[in-house]
């Protein structure tokens, strides 16, 4: 599911891109959509990779599925922290 031609995304790539994300998003305490925002655009930055490297793996990883109505911040922000986290170190652990 992690594979998107385009984002040039598989399983592999998507692993150390959220496992940083996991790091980023347990430090955060405002989980509001400008925040999360904020902070993923950040790491976007500082990794040094397309928005769609960081958005596409964790988008598959928070919701189980690719397409969904609004994105990863979306999906994050509504999900809340604790669920996030949980999903988001659950689908660490299957890549793995």
């Amino acid at each position: 599911m992690y594979f998107h031609k385009r984002m040039k995304t598989d399983a592999q790539t998507a692993l150390p891109v959220l496992k940083e994300a996991l790091g980023l998003l347990e430090l955060l305490e405002d989980y509001s959509l400008e925040s999360l925002k904020g902070a993923l655009m950040g790491l976007v930055e500082k990794l040094q990779i397309k928005n769609g490297q960081l958005l596409w793996p964790l988008r598959v990883a928070i919701t189980g599925t690719p397409v969904t109505p609004g994105g990863a911040v979306e999906a994050a922000c509504l999900l809340g922290k604790e669920e996030t986290l949980t999903r988001l170190k659950t689908s660490i652990d299957n890549i793995k």
